[in-house]
């Protein structure tokens, strides 16, 4: 739009002198006049275009200025500019093949605006697509669609929030991993209050770091976004002695708006930093640095923000205790099933029915269980991770409760859609995994996973939107039971309606390996259903029964009914034939 402007300011038409005319002027008598209304504008004699003209003229159809991305330039300019005495330390290590480098910036959500500028081709002259070296997804929190055809430069990412729960072995093995696989860039973005592990700090080809907003920038961005002069904002701030070290970035975009006066951007600024701050001292759950785009956590250790959230119950585990077992148990007629529990005992898998193989996985477990405890079993040896699937109503959470009580271990309840319900991708993450952090803290205890299907399958690639979302859910939850492999005490129990849709690399061996179908109850399965559930009512409930019960009639009789009926029905027939001849 720029470029046509130019080109049509510069034509002439009918004799009309040009608005922009970079010729060598004529003497004034032969200069042809304006016409009314219409300004002449003229550049130096023998110029190019002006610098100046083109800025004013990009001003002025280029949208304001966005103060995430004004504010993300400024920190990253103050970063290099106090980190670096030559420019040239900086620029050498950009152009280089992989370059590994780490901005940091204790500013709240500076990480995911890096990543969405880099994505969207305003800190490099192109757009890049982020890989996560990590696997917890885009830097920038948004979801690439991994259909898209075009052809982009690919860049590795790290968060530093990330990197604050992982230990130094894991991060060595991260980003060799990442150095080896392809010869891409490396950048760590971080936005957390402390410094990171050496291992990234010193092995680094680059590290530039600042303190975080200050008075000055605020002023410099106050200018940039809404025009005020940067002395002016800068002496209003002194004059309120507001203090910019706690904003983040978006409080930045809440507060400057176009229209705004300084003191209205102020006021809403302080109002924002002193809503955060209550709620820190109130103990409500805030938005640590970096919280909520969508990635992987806050600026503080991401264990922080998991144990926070597992403290007010957010996690979406709920955690039942074994009830005690009631040894009483009262024997019944003959003619019903031989035992039922007494009453108000608690249920447990010896007393269910239909469940066929798990009632088997489970008397193993118990005795393997008991032999772990003494020592003479290691965890990796014994069978501890079982998918219950069939139709609804089948009970698969029934058996997980009885469970809970046939081993008298807690039972920590979750579904995938509930790891589902933050929505962004750094936060699903986080829930899966403080799920099987909260049963590691509970060990020996069952996790049991409800509607696992909903995680999908991988090899359904380009069936839905966002693939590369899903993908990174199922190899998460790889990694989780895989883990769960080496964490002493963590029973797996997981359950579908649709065992087909799981992707089957959950179903090999080491995770849920061990499968039993539990299909819809029958007479039998009915019948001890019942009994179990009247439990010491049984019998007054058989002997309430009415005397005079209707009887069936012999299989033979019922069948010579049958019989006669049909023939019957075939002489009526062929009379209504012959009645329709005549």
């Amino acid at each position: 739009m720029v470029t046509a402007q130019i080109i049509r300011s510069t034509r002439t038409s009918e004799g009309e002198a040009s608005l922009y005319d970079w010729s060598t002027p004529a003497p004034p008598s032969q200069q042809p006049k304006p016409k009314p209304g219409r300004r002449t504008r003229r550049l130096p004699v023998g110029s190019a275009i002006s610098f100046n003209y083109v800025a004013e003229l990009l001003k002025e159809h280029l949208p304001p200025s966005s103060p995430m991305h004004v504010a993300v330039a400024l920190l990253i300019a103050r970063a290099v500019g106090t980190s670096l005495r030559r420019l040239s330390a900086f620029t050498d290590v950009i152009r280089s093949l992989t370059p590994f480098v780490l901005i940091k910036a204790p500013v709240a959500r500076f990480e995911a605006s890096v990543g969405m500028m880099l994505e969207d081709g305003l800190l490099l002259p192109f757009s890049v697509i982020l890989e996560d070296v990590a696997r917890e997804g885009s830097l920038s929190g948004r979801f690439r669609d991994s259909r898209s055809s075009r052809q982009q430069m690919r860049l590795h990412t790290l968060a530093g929030s990330s990197l604050m729960k992982r230990d130094d072995r894991t991060i060595r093995r991260l980003l060799r991993t990442a150095m080896t696989d392809a010869a891409e860039p490396i950048l760590v973005a971080d936005e957390t209050p402390t410094a990171l592990t050496p291992v990234i700090t010193e092995t680094a080809d680059l590290v530039v770091e600042c303190e975080g907003f200050d008075r000055s920038m605020i002023a410099d961005l106050l200018s940039l976004c809404i025009g005020v002069p940067s002395d002016v904002a800068l002496n209003f701030m002194k004059m309120k002695a507001f203090d910019p070290q706690s904003l983040s970035i978006d409080d930045l975009l809440l507060a400057v708006r176009p229209g705004r006066s300084v003191e209205e951007v102020l006021t809403v600024l302080a109002m924002l930093v002193d809503r955060c701050a209550g709620s820190d001292r109130d103990g409500k759950d805030t938005e640590d640095a970096g919280e909520g785009r969508g990635r992987s956590g806050g600026g503080k250790s991401r264990a922080k923000s998991a144990e926070k959230e597992e403290a007010k119950g957010s996690t979406g585990v709920e955690v039942i205790l074994p009830e005690p077992p009631i040894p009483e148990a009262v024997l019944v007629d003959t003619d019903s099933p031989p035992l039922t529990t007494a009453k108000g005992a608690p249920i447990t898998v010896e007393t269910l029915c239909g469940y066929g193989a798990a009632q088997a996985w489970t008397r193993d477990l118990k005795a393997d269980l008991e032999l772990w405890r003494e020592g003479g079993l290691t965890w990796p040896e014994m069978s501890t991770k079982l998918l219950l699937s069939g139709p609804p109503g089948t009970g698969k959470t029934t058996f997980a409760r009885a469970l809970c009580n046939t081993l008298q271990v807690p039972l920590l309840v979750t579904s995938v859609a509930n790891w589902l319900e933050p929505g962004f991708l750094g936060d699903v993450l986080q829930r899966m995994s403080a799920a099987f952090t909260q049963a590691s803290k509970h060990a020996p205890a069952i996790l049991f996973i409800d509607e696992i299907d909903n995680i999908g399958s991988r090899s359904s690639a380009g069936a839905r939107q966002h693939d590369d979302y899903w993908v990174s859910l199922i190899n998460r939850l790889l990694e989780l039971l895989d883990g769960a492999t080496k964490t002493e005490g963590v029973v797996i129990v997981g359950a579908t309606n649709l065992p087909e849709k799981i992707d089957p690399a959950l179903l090999r061996s080491g995770r849920l390996e061990t499968h039993v179908r539990i299909p819809l109850p029958d007479v039998e399965t009915l019948t001890g259903i019942l009994t179990h559930h009247l439990g010491n009512d049984l019998p007054g409930v058989l002997a309430s029964a009415p005397a005079n019960r209707v009887r069936l009639r012999p299989a033979a009789a019922r069948n010579a009914d049958r019989q006669k009926l049909r023939e019957n029905s075939e002489n009526r027939k062929t009379a209504k034939g012959k009645g329709t001849a005549l």
